[in-house]
């Protein structure tokens, strides 16, 4: 499941298809080539097979996430920083609801957890923090 406000986003990400620098920096050559193929020149396509298994849906993070379903993990990165700390800490509570137990929250490097300790307990990965649904 991908989600986003933007429909024209969304439209972007269906095509999956990425420029050689963008994906340089931290895939390595051997998941390169596993999970994209070329399409011209510097361009790669995720492969068809990985596209065929992802559902894109908007979603304005003001509403409801109920009917998304559960998950095991949720990214939810570079987006609650444009949000004030009231509808942050709501946001969080609403995304802890969508996660199974156990299940991970991974937040862009700039954003953090503040008043919802009750519901996450930080893991320190190498390199970065992701959070664990309590």
């Amino acid at each position: 499941m991908a989600t986003d406000l933007s429909k024209s986003m969304l439209e972007q990400c269906k095509k999956a298809e990425y420029d050689g620098l963008s994906l340089g920096r931290g895939l390595s050559k051997e998941r390169l080539s596993r999970f994209f193929e070329p399409v011209s020149g510097d361009v790669y396509r995720v492969k068809s097979d990985i596209r065929r298994a992802v559902r894109f849906q908007a979603l304005n993070l003001m509403d409801s996430f109920l009917s998304l379903g559960k998950f095991d993990v949720v990214f939810c990165r570079n987006v609650l920083i444009y949000f004030s700390p009231d509808l942050k800490v709501d946001i969080l509570r609403r995304i802890h609801g969508t996660l199974k137990p156990g299940g991970y929250l991974i937040l862009g490097a700039s954003e953090g957890l503040s008043g919802v300790g009750e519901f996450y307990e930080m893991v320190q990965c190498n390199p970065g923090i992701i959070y664990r649904a309590k």
